[in-house]
């Protein structure tokens, strides 16, 4: 089993908080401050969708997925945008 690497922060996650600054600011008689929450959230490429297929249906997309070395998601997206209309 490989070591993968920490996983890095997203640069809008709020920063940890230093304890030894919140321990000194508690001495003082300081209020902690809060984090504030990023004004805006994460946006997702994609929105998840679920869809239903019938086992034989499905058992077609994965064989069509496999011939084309694409994913079962990749080849349903796939098939979807060749038929919107223009």
């Amino acid at each position: 089993m490989a070591i993968a690497e920490k996983p890095k922060r997203h640069p809008s996650a709020p920063a940890k908080p230093d304890p030894l600054e919140f321990i000194a600011g508690a001495e003082k008689g300081e209020q902690a401050s809060v984090p504030q929450e990023p004004t805006s959230p994460l946006k997702r490429r994609k929105e998840p969708v679920i869809i239903r297929f019938d086992e034989k249906t499905l058992q077609q997309i994965d064989q069509a997925a496999e011939k084309r070395g694409l994913s079962r998601a990749a080849l349903v997206r796939m098939l979807v945008i060749e038929h919107l209309p223009d």
